[in-house]
């Protein structure tokens, strides 16, 4: 038998079909000529985060006889780690390839020994004993729903029964009152499926026509389901629209307040953040740029929970000029208004600088953004605040 050279080759031995998935900042297809690569050390992984790739490989056994729609789905969650330079760490690749090659030497023991059991079981069971290892991981429910969700869409597979009644409610028909009887996988298949019909519409065109109605925790729901999507642009303008209310509505309630000191505006920090996350993905990019400004310019701009939803969601986009200035601005400059807690200036400080060393190193790990932000940390036209964070930064990490 040969040594296990790719996860590729482990499937072809087992005769297995997958799909992989990045699991990291959103989820997203694979192709495997670029899992391929990323294995063989040829390239680099190029959305990492914390310094590691996050996978997903969803395998199943299909014949002539039936579909990928009828077969049983596996599911291996997978994090390895990368280099400095964020391409696969050599020995953590050579690890769990050998992992990999014992896993197969059990599997076709298994199915020597075991010629009883169904090929069902034996891939169940190589499903378990794969988990059960050091690059393993358990993702989160929202990420695991949503997950289940694409993979459910992309596979020709069917919704959960959830769906119809987040198409019925997204309708409007009933008003939007009744919120607390949606499930959360049915929020993710209807994000998932956003061209699918109904009535004489469709799934997207219900957003557009009633995001605007939608109440803050639906509304926050979506977002986050929205943000593995590649959406319209007018999908777009319709969440940066209501971001928009939202921002003038407050500005006109309450002229008074220079910065954000009460609970209040924590949802004006949730609409920001729920509207990011939303439009990560927008086909749009011009109209993406906008919102991102629009959100930094703000009264919330500065939240260091806004500024973290943007550095792991729209990394694409903060390499634009115009955003980097103002987000590297905003994050010398981080408040944490939704911490629960009050700090002294010293410690507000400290707080700050380490909120902006985090967010830097993550973002200068993804390969081409180093540059962008160094060629703005020499920027003449910088703020002291920023020329003593960037300092503090260096003088940290090196």
């Amino acid at each position: 038998m040969k040594i296990m050279s790719s996860i590729n080759q482990f499937f072809s031995e087992i005769g297995c079909h997958f799909q992989c998935y990045n699991m990291g900042r959103i989820i997203q297809l694979v192709d495997k000529q670029t899992l391929i690569d990323f294995e063989l050390n040829n390239t680099a992984w190029q959305s990492p985060f914390l310094q590691q790739s996050w996978l997903a490989i969803v395998f199943w056994q299909e014949n002539a006889q039936t579909d990928k729609s009828k077969s049983d789905h596996y599911v291996w969650f997978l994090k390895l780690t990368l280099d400095e330079q964020a391409k696969l760490n050599l020995a953590a690749r050579d690890d769990f390839l050998r992992r990999l090659f014992d896993a197969l030497e059990h599997y076709l023991d298994d199915a020597q020994q075991n010629k009883h059991q169904t090929t069902a079981d034996k891939l169940q069971s190589l499903e378990s004993a794969m988990k059960d290892n050091p690059y393993g991981f358990q993702p989160k429910e929202a990420q695991m729903a949503n997950f289940h969700a694409i993979v459910h869409q992309q596979l020709s597979l069917p919704a959960s029964q959830y769906y119809p009644n987040t198409q019925e409610y997204m309708s409007g028909q009933n008003g939007f009152v009744q919120w607390n009887q949606l499930g959360l996988q049915g929020i993710a298949d209807f994000a998932a499926r956003l061209d699918e019909s109904y009535n004489n519409g469709t799934n997207e065109q219900l957003i557009i026509n009633n995001i605007r109605h939608l109440p803050l925790s639906p509304f926050q729901v979506l977002g986050a389901c929205l943000e593995n999507q590649a959406i319209s642009k007018a999908l777009t303008q319709a969440i940066y629209e209501k971001l928009s209310q939202t921002l003038e509505q407050r500005s006109k309630q309450e002229n008074r307040h220079s910065a954000l000191t009460s609970s209040e505006p924590l949802e004006i920090i949730t609409v920001c953040i729920t509207s990011i996350k939303a439009s990560a993905q927008s086909r749009d990019q011009k109209l993406q740029i906008q919102l991102l400004t629009t959100v930094l310019k703000s009264i919330a701009g500065t939240d260091i929970e806004v500024l973290a939803t943007i550095a792991g969601r729209c990394w694409q986009r903060i390499i634009h000029p115009e955003i980097l200035s103002l987000f590297l601005e905003a994050l010398a400059n981080t408040t944490f208004i939704n911490q629960g807690q009050s700090y002294t200036v010293e410690q507000e400080q400290v707080q700050r600088q380490g909120a902006f060393n985090a967010v830097l190193s993550d973002l200068m790990f993804i390969p081409g953004i180093r540059p962008h932000i160094l060629e703005k940390f020499r920027s003449p036209e910088r703020s002291e605040q920023l020329t003593q964070s960037i300092g503090a930064f260096f003088r940290q990490s090196f």
